[in-house]
């Protein structure tokens, strides 16, 4: 068992185990009278996909064109099929959205009232839980989206749309406008395309277009909010949901392919595909007085027979103390707190699409078998679930996991691991193979205090429970040999006979390696073009008010911070001053060069155990768009600008901190042919 394993449960028996054992848990989940939890809806379920509408092709679309070629029935599965060259739109309203939430304090239901993405396709048990976004490389995207939110009077009744007042940006605001960020794609950053620089108003409704490039790569990403003052409270209220771009594209001796077409059965039907979103709702309840109400100031925070729980407070929400755990919230899948995942088979493949659509807790997704003997885990009340962890998850036998894409963006190989670490923003598309039928645990695992995005230990905790079916026939096969004979048999089906396919087959035989299916190019030294971007995180504490900084400055949004030049490869050396940050960009892509410790030690090679940091394990070489920058850390990545020129952001993805000011205005602009950016009306030297 490694260090990470031992350290799972530890954390959280040391809080809990003190002041109750696991005989008291047993006795009070069965003996202590308790909601039913039969009508408690708890299971789980992937986000309804979002049904978009084909828009008229004008002209219309001349009827000898070929149809594309497709792995029959990879594309169609939990989504609607659009051809590719249709143009679609989506429909979305920005609403008030009453709903419930399960809380393990009480084993019953909080009602809540939450800002909310509004599809046509509503699921009744979590209405508030965003739809799934389909897209296809090449095609053009509208969404639609209808901001109806609104502010009320002290009568609590709807005050008509009005402007929002404020006097300092990087003081949270203006909770009710919003926009929308398509994070991790590579479109364009401008226009009415990913432009996160602009506000959709209360009343207003704004048609966003997304020209997805023919080359973008397949995988999974995902939208939310990111006007700057109202980020984190939309997003913790939910607003985020699954952006997923499918393809089956083969690969060729000059173009990679999509990891689709491997992940498929021998019927050639893609695997079973769940997509699992993590998120984290901070909502309260109120007094009288509009202050949050607690058990006496502790943890949890309470909800009293009806009151509604709401996130509409930042100072009190989101300030310091109001830590997510000491809010005594859980974090989500799908919209329900601790589900039950059943339908599953043991042996059979099936693809997770892990998202960490949450504001500040970091999730350590890992899966244990549950003991034999186990009482029901759904009448076992959050007071008593670390005791019931301790003794009936077994920690020492992980299931393995294989990380086949980081942030939507296909590995180089498929790395075999116990636990993915996902920090707010990041994804990870896990294949998941269940050894033996039984209960497990799924677990968010523990972790130290570095770890952390709150720079506080997180305890053990139960995610969900999932419960697997008996198949005789997959008895004592070798998961690993299985899923490169799945792989390799695939390959052979889709991929035409010749020098491509017996590229991957050997590489695939030689440790699952996925080199023709990445699409973008490792950048060797001799690339870069320009010297490197420094860039350090920070919060002055000392400061009155305190102040969140990327290079000692707040943000400000009429400076370029980085003007950058279409067409340069450019390092990126990345430390923080002030405890751990998770670096986001938008529009390109890095690639992880390195990553150091304080000392100038390697902290990724496992074998070095003085300085080895599991939760860099495997990043070395791989693309992301998302990272978590430990402090005093220094991290290298390479990067490319291609294609998109304007204005966009970096920042913190902890969206307080970066409603706070811990972002930067960024600018790919054309050169100039001298060295620098080009301008429509430049110096008169420059003119010939």
């Amino acid at each position: 068992m490694n260090r990470r394993h031992a350290y799972v449960l530890g954390v959280a028996a040391i809080a809990l185990l003190a002041a109750a054992s696991a005989q008291a848990a047993e006795k009070k989940a069965e003996a202590s009278p308790k909601p039913d939890p039969a009508a408690v809806n708890r299971s789980f379920a992937n986000p309804l996909a979002a049904r978009p509408e084909v828009e008229k092709q004008n002209p219309p679309r001349l009827s000898v064109m070929a149809q594309p070629t497709l792995v029959e029935s990879a594309l169609q599965a939990g989504d609607s099929y659009v051809d590719p060259r249709d143009t679609i739109r989506y429909r979305f309203s920005i609403e008030f959205t009453d709903g419930q939430i399960y809380n393990p304090w009480t084993l019953s239901n909080d009602k809540v009232r939450l800002r909310s993405y509004r599809g046509s396709q509503i699921d009744p048990n979590t209405p508030f839980l965003a739809p799934t976004i389909t897209m296809r490389p090449g095609q053009t995207v509208r969404i639609s989206l209808k901001n109806n939110l609104y502010d009320v009077g002290p009568d609590g009744k709807k005050l008509p749309p009005g402007p929002c007042k404020h006097d300092e940006v990087n003081v949270p605001h203006c909770f009710n406008e919003t926009n929308l960020h398509s994070h991790g794609l590579w479109v364009s950053p401008t226009g009415n395309s990913d432009n996160v620089l602009i506000s959709i108003n209360p009343g207003v409704t704004f048609d966003y277009e997304y020209n997805v490039p023919a080359d973008h790569p397949a995988g999974t990403f995902w939208y939310h909010p990111h006007k700057h003052g109202s980020t984190a409270l939309q997003v913790s209220s939910g607003m985020d949901g699954a952006l997923i771009i499918k393809d089956d594209r083969v690969p060729t001796a000059t173009t990679p392919g999509d990891l689709d077409i491997l992940l498929t059965d021998e019927a050639n039907r893609a695997i079973a595909d769940k997509v699992l979103l993590f998120q984290q709702v901070q909502y309260a309840c109120f007094d009288d007085k509009s202050q949050i109400e607690t058990n006496g100031g502790k943890q949890p925070w309470v909800c009293k027979p009806g009151q509604v729980g709401e996130i509409r407070n930042y100072s009190q929400q989101f300030s310091p103390q109001s830590t997510w755990q000491n809010s005594g919230r859980f974090t989500s899948i799908n919209g329900v707190v601790q589900p039950a995942i059943t339908g599953l088979k043991a042996g059979r493949f099936e693809r997770w699409r892990l998202v960490h659509g949450g504001v500040r807790e970091a999730v350590f997704f890992t899966i244990y078998p549950q003991k034999a003997g186990a009482p029901d885990f759904r009448k076992v009340p959050a007071a008593d679930q670390a005791a019931w962890m301790n003794k009936y998850c077994d920690a020492t036998k992980p299931v393995p996991l294989w990380e086949v894409a980081l942030d939507g963006l296909t590995r180089s190989d498929a790395r075999k691991a116990g636990i993915s670490h996902l920090e707010p923003g990041y994804r990870a598309d896990l294949v998941v193979n269940f050894p033996a039928a039984g209960a497990y645990c799924v677990v968010d695992a523990a972790s130290s205090a570095g770890s952390s995005p709150t720079q506080q230990a997180e305890n053990a905790r139960i995610l969900a429970i999932a419960q697997v079916d008996d198949d005789p026939s997959t008895k004592g096969v070798d998961t690993e040999a299985a899923l490169k004979a799945m792989m390799v048999a695939a390959a052979k089906r889709n991929i035409p006979a010749g020098t491509v396919q017996d590229q991957v087959v050997a590489d695939l035989n030689s440790g699952l390696k996925l080199s023709k299916f990445v699409w973008h190019k490792t950048i060797d030294q001799t690339e870069l073009t320009a010297p490197p971007q420094e860039l350090v995180f920070n919060i002055d504490v000392n400061a009155k008010p305190t102040k969140f900084e990327v290079n000692g400055q707040p943000y400000d949004p009429g400076r370029i911070d980085r003007p950058l030049i279409l067409g340069d490869v450019q390092e990126w050396h990345l430390t923080s001053a002030f405890v751990g940050h998770p670096f986001h960009i938008h529009v390109n892509p890095f690639q992880i060069v390195s990553v150091k410790n304080k000392a100038g030690f390697d902290v990724t090679n496992p074998i070095d155990k003085a300085n080895y940091d599991p939760d860099y394990d495997g990043v070395i070489g791989q693309w992301k768009d998302t990272l978590f920058v430990k402090q005093d850390y220094h991290i290298v990545t390479r990067t490319r600008y291609e294609r998109y020129i304007g204005e966009f952001v970096l920042h913190c993805h902890i969206l307080d901190h970066e409603d706070q000011g811990m972002m930067q205005n960024v600018l790919i602009g054309v050169p100039d042919g001298y060295g620098g950016i080009a301008t429509a009306h430049g110096p008169a030297e420059h003119h010939h």
